[in-house]
């Protein structure tokens, strides 16, 4: 669980409370507030009084929480015709020997507010002087370095020692600690985030009250920190809370102890649990979200705009064989060749804003075609920008497998297993849309119709009858080219619709042909039975020629070959 304690409101510039210097002993002593107007008066009463003393002073500007680096002095600091130093690196701008010096002086700065150290300025090693470090970050946006010659006067250290720091809202506190990590004074926001008391906290070191997950890197932080001066990196850490729950705080250390002035470790903490309850809510969600993409039966993905796959889940692995860390191109390159144009059409218009909806064949590593319904849609930043795409991909290979096993059972006669009526319709209707005017090669349709087919039923049964018809289908589908149409278009009547034929004459000999083969005895259990029909072909290279007609034209010549009575095609050109 984690638990914030109840926040104060920050204070107000020019009414702020204060935390002692150096010299205090006890979490009372970090409460001490200032008198009524004075809000950031002691630090910027040491700074005039610093430029008053010491009308030669050179200054200087300090800013970064981490890593102290030199700034532009801030207008609003008074300058008044003295020498500011700008340009340089901060371990430019003393002797070398001094450079450890001013670190260990940033470090107290920023944990009491102000020091000073004897330092030489670079260059300059005929001139020893004090370097003054006083935080005005609050007021002035950064810290104001002031260099005088000589060895501070007893004002100046006065002035210094004065020095009280306002008191941080509720959820930052700030302790004290020896060098074995044993709280020696903390502050009341510390006792008002985790409960405890100040005699709770005071004597008993740090580790007691962090969660056991994170005591190792506490110890690890805490030796780093004593390896040298200043503060150490930043950690989070979980503190008990006296009811037992458990607090996230920020904890940066920062290493007085060889500090003439201090002796002590500065814990700076900010109590983050609303920070970390919002990432722990955020991370329960992406759980959740992940947990839940995992359990759908559809393959998700989302790719940016340059088509690195972000996120899929392993659904979308297993339809595709494309692993979760592909790029998008992986994905196209297992679609079937035919619809890739498609695929690729829809992702462009989806980079553009646009959403899209398909059906495509896939063909994975694993060798068994698979069909999908793919839906695309495109993903905006805060702007509107379209940043990427998301995807879904549902695995339909069961669905459209039924669906055609339908559509062929639809199409054919139940019988025969030839085309239907109106499937044979269908499709020479397409073949003769297809058809160009002036075109080498036309459309042949043969029509056969069963002579004397009624006295088989008759003196054998239907049962027989429709064995015959059966035999007959097959010898047909076996005697066409290939490409060529096989219907079963009434009782005894079959069409056989032939594209790509040269002219009437190939057309007519493909009729001969078939009617060598198919005529003759067939053999039914322990009869035999004659077969005899009659043949209508019609022939044409129109464009846009109605299916019907050309059938009509087919039937009539049938019609004029039953006549003859010899079983010979009869030829009809439709023009």
């Amino acid at each position: 669980m984690v638990r914030t304690g109840p926040c104060r409101p920050p204070p107000t510039p020019g009414n702020s409370c204060v935390v002692a210097p150096a010299s205090w002993s006890s979490s009372s002593e970090l409460n001490e507030a200032p008198a009524p107007g004075r809000g950031d008066g002691p630090l910027e009463e040491v700074l005039l009084g610093l430029l008053e003393r010491h009308p030669d002073a050179r200054l200087a500007a300090l800013a970064g929480d981490r890593v102290p680096e030199l700034v532009d002095l801030p207008a609003s600091v008074p300058v008044d015709g003295r020498p500011v130093v700008i340009g340089q690196q901060v371990r430019q701008l003393v002797a070398p020997v001094d450079r450890a010096a001013v670190v260990r002086l940033w470090a107290e700065a920023r944990a009491r507010g102000a020091g000073v150290a004897p330092v030489t300025l670079q260059g300059e090693p005929e001139v020893p002087g004090s370097l003054y470090m006083l935080d005005l970050r609050a007021t002035h946006g950064a810290m104001v370095l002031v260099f005088h010659p000589g060895p501070p006067e007893e004002a100046d250290r006065e002035a210094v020692a004065s020095v009280r720091l306002p008191v941080l809202p509720a959820r930052f506190a700030r302790a004290r600690k020896d060098a074995t990590a044993m709280f020696v004074a903390v502050d009341p926001a510390l006792t008002e985030i985790l409960g405890w008391t100040e005699d709770e906290l005071v004597g008993h070191r740090a580790i007691e009250f962090i969660h056991p997950d994170d005591v190792d890197n506490a110890l690890a932080n805490w030796i780093e920190m004593l390896e040298r001066p200043g503060p150490a990196p930043s950690l989070r850490l979980r503190h008990r809370h006296r009811e037992g729950s458990w607090v996230w705080m920020e904890v940066t250390n920062v290493n007085l102890l060889s500090s003439p002035d201090a002796g002590y470790v500065v814990a700076d903490m900010v109590d983050i649990s609303d920070e970390m309850a919002a990432h722990e809510a955020v991370r329960a969600r992406e759980q959740l979200l992940a947990q839940v993409t995992e359990t759908v039966p559809v393959g998700l993905f989302h790719a940016d705009t340059t088509g690195n796959l972000l996120f899929s889940n392993r659904r979308m692995a297993e339809i595709t064989g494309v692993p979760l860390d592909a790029h998008l191109d992986q994905l196209v390159a297992v679609v079937a060749k035919a619809d890739r144009p498609r695929l690729e059409g829809a992702l462009l218009a989806v980079s553009k804003g646009a959403e899209a909806d398909l059906e495509l064949s896939l063909l994975p590593p694993d060798g068994h075609t698979r069909f999908c319904a793919v839906s695309l849609r495109p993903l905006r930043g805060s702007t509107g920008a379209v940043t990427g795409v998301t995807g879904c991909l549902e695995d339909t290979t069961a669905v459209v497998r039924t669906r055609r096993e339908l559509e062929a059972q639809i199409a054919r006669d139940g019988l025969t297993r030839c085309l239907n009526r109106a499937t044979t319709l269908a499709r020479l209707q397409e073949i003769l849309d297809n058809q160009e005017d002036g075109q080498a090669y036309g459309t042949a349709v043969i029509f056969m119709d069963m002579d004397r087919f009624k006295p088989v039923n008759d003196s054998h049964g239907h049962a027989v009858g429709d064995e015959v018809l059966v035999r007959m289908a097959e010898r047909i589908r076996s005697s066409v080219r290939a490409g060529d149409l096989v219907g079963r278009f009434g009782g005894d009547e079959f069409v056989v619709v032939c594209p790509g034929v040269s002219g009437s004459e190939q057309a007519l000999d493909i009729a001969r042909s078939l009617a060598a083969r198919v005529l003759g005895p067939v053999r039914i259990r322990d009869r035999s039975v004659d077969v005899q029909a009659s043949f209508g072909v019609a022939f044409t290279v129109a464009a846009g020629m109605e299916a019907a007609r050309v059938i009509e034209e087919a039937d009539g010549a049938m019609y004029d070959s039953k006549r003859q009575g010899r079983a010979e095609p009869v030829m009809a050109v439709v023009s």
